[in-house]
């Protein structure tokens, strides 16, 4: 299948994971059949990619700047950074280079980095599936809906809120204090997602007066999926368009390792709004999948297992999936 595949972690950043870390990334290989290499040097890393070969490599904030130096040709899609929250600062003048990075890990649960890890090196195979799927949520409560109008986003946003906020009585038990709070956070990012998915996601909606309602068209109608499981909540809003480019990520990868860079945005750029800074302020996992002019899906990913405190700590985790 991809056993050709080889996934590699720097040097610096083999030094400071933990075991439970390594096991993930080992079993996320595993799982995949792709060879890992976990105990080479970066100067080695760099030899032993050729032109063709089919590599990812896992870097924290050091080592890419090592790579920058070194070998810039091996930023690319596939050079996924997980960085030290106190190496942050190494970033800041790297703007420029950070413009390929797709998938920034920030402190995110074992499980979830496992999960993570599957999706980012079989997306582009035709083993993917989307990352709602491998979440594997056993038995999730769920709460889904198809929207038709714009007029339908405060009533959607109580919903989710209400939905969530039911959960989490039901499951107090077993999640932090403080968890109250995700009900309200994953109402307020609803709306922003509702809001990218009607207006910034659609060619000729994306210039007009939001404040006049609109009605969807069937094949523009936008699925929406809340899921709450254990701990984990899952809220994903999904479009017809999958009109998000790539080069949109790099502001929200760059606020996820902590700079904020507001650029004029040109009118009529296709993809997501300013009001993703606010959803990453507020969670700690935000994912996009987009198949280009077939579907744009922003998830938001919580768990009650950690508090809301740590969740708002850089880095954060943003991924860009993209077909």
């Amino acid at each position: 299948m991809m056993s050709s595949l080889c996934f590699y972690i720097t040097e610096n950043l083999r030094k400071n994971i933990n075991q439970n870390q390594l096991d993930a990334i080992q079993h996320a290989c595993q799982s995949t059949s792709t060879t890992l290499s976990n105990n080479s040097l970066n100067t080695e890393i760099i030899s032993s990619i050729k032109k063709d070969t089919e590599y990812f490599i896992l870097s924290d904030a050091i080592d890419f700047v090592f790579f920058v130096t070194k070998a810039k040709n091996l930023i690319s899609s596939n050079f996924i950074i997980m960085p030290n929250d106190k190496d942050l600062s190494l970033f800041e003048k790297y703007k420029e280079e950070m413009k390929s990075i797709r998938y920034l890990i920030g402190i995110i649960h074992v499980d979830l980095l496992k999960t993570i890890l599957v999706q980012i090196i079989t997306y582009n195979s035709n083993a993917s599936k989307p990352l709602i799927h491998n979440l594997n949520l056993s038995n999730p409560t769920t709460f889904s809906h198809k929207v038709m109008h714009s007029s339908e986003r405060s009533e959607l946003q109580s919903k989710v809120t209400d939905f969530f906020h039911s959960e989490i009585q039901k499951n107090k038990d077993k999640l932090v204090a403080g968890s109250n709070s995700y009900s309200k956070i994953l109402g307020d990012i609803v709306d922003e997602f509702l809001m990218n998915a009607i207006w910034d996601a659609c060619p000729t909606r994306n210039n007009i007066d939001r404040t006049v309602p609109v009605a969807l068209k069937d094949e523009e109608s936008i699925e929406l999926n809340c899921f709450f499981e254990g701990v984990s909540f899952v809220m994903s809003v999904c479009d017809k368009f999958g009109t998000f480019q790539g080069d949109g990520i790099t502001k929200y990868i760059r606020f996820g390792v902590g700079y904020k860079e507001t650029e004029a945005v040109k009118e009529g750029t296709p993809g997501a709004g300013l009001g993703i800074f606010m959803v990453l302020q507020k969670i700690g996992v935000l994912v996009f999948e987009v198949e280009k002019g077939k579907l744009t899906r922003a998830i938001a990913i919580a768990r009650g297992d950690q508090s809301i405190r740590d969740v708002q700590k850089k880095p954060k985790t943003v991924l860009f999936f993209e077909k």
